[in-house]
């Protein structure tokens, strides 16, 4: 795709590589929320070394353990919470980062 692209071309060309650039943007925006959202609601119970011993990179692993979690209080993180907590939590950098950070 960027082979085609000319600076001073293709308004298509343009417009493609400016919806990329936006999708890599929003993929990090994303990435800070659920690591926000560890931080904020799941360090209320415990802290993150129990997290950061865990080496499983497998995301529903990590959705029923954090689904688990809300069990034991139901109004911690909605059912959307839990899977976008579970993913964040399966990436074994994301979850690296957040734990080399507390």
């Amino acid at each position: 795709m960027l082979q085609n692209f000319k600076a001073s071309g293709n308004g298509a060309g343009r417009a493609a590589l400016a919806f990329a650039v936006l999708l890599l943007f929003a993929s990090f925006a994303w990435a800070g929320d659920a690591g926000e959202l560890v931080t904020l609601r799941c360090q209320g119970c415990h802290g993150m070394d129990k997290t950061c011993a865990v080496t499983v990179d497998d995301a529903e692993w990590w959705k029923e353990t954090v689904s688990r979690m809300v069990e034991y209080k139901s109004d911690l993180l909605s059912a959307g919470e839990v899977a976008e907590v579970g993913r964040y939590l399966a990436d074994g950098k994301q979850r690296a980062a957040l734990c080399s950070s507390n």
